[in-house]
């Protein structure tokens, strides 16, 4: 998955991974582990620094890597927004072997902010302050990257998400 906070990622992921039959890992989870703190806890800054957040994103796509290696469908639900982290993403897969491809979540900024807003029981830290400092690095020509519309309804991303994993 790629995009930024409130873009539907983990939405998407979640549905993908009921039509596909596949493990999602979630960086939230995985960072949250990490920081030792419990997945509802909100996490502080600390938890937030490049440091940990390299930390986070080498362990989820470490984990990725293993479960895929066992031949499970894998999803790994985090912003990917960074150009480095896509490639120590891609590089990984491409070591092993592993198809990878990146499911770029994208909606109206206003759109983002609201359910930002709304967000409530999930495990995820972001609020619309928070959201309005992020920025999405752009894709390279060559990346592996398919732009879900994430406005659109449900069955339209269902049938867009169907060639992922042949599902």
């Amino acid at each position: 998955m790629a995009g930024l906070s409130g873009s539907g990622k983990s939405t998407t992921a979640q549905q993908l991974a009921r039509q596909a039959k596949a493990i999602r890992l979630r960086s939230d989870a995985v960072r949250k582990h990490l920081a030792g703190i419990d997945l509802y806890e909100k996490g502080g800054d600390e938890i937030y620094t490049p440091t940990m957040t390299d930390k986070t994103y080498s362990r989820l796509i470490e984990l990725g890597v293993q479960l895929a290696k066992r031949g499970d469908r894998i999803i790994l639900d985090a912003k990917f927004d960074r150009l480095a982290k896509r490639k120590e993403a891609l590089t990984a897969a491409k070591k092993q072997n592993i198809p990878l491809t990146f499911l770029y979540c994208t909606a109206p900024a206003d759109v983002l902010e609201a359910r930002v807003e709304k967000r409530s029981g999930d495990i995820a830290d972001a609020t619309a302050a928070i959201l309005a400092k992020q920025t999405m690095e752009p894709f390279e020509e060559t990346d592996p990257v398919m732009v879900i519309d994430t406005t659109q309804s449900a069955e339209a991303i269902q049938q867009q998400l169907a060639s992922v994993f042949d599902a």
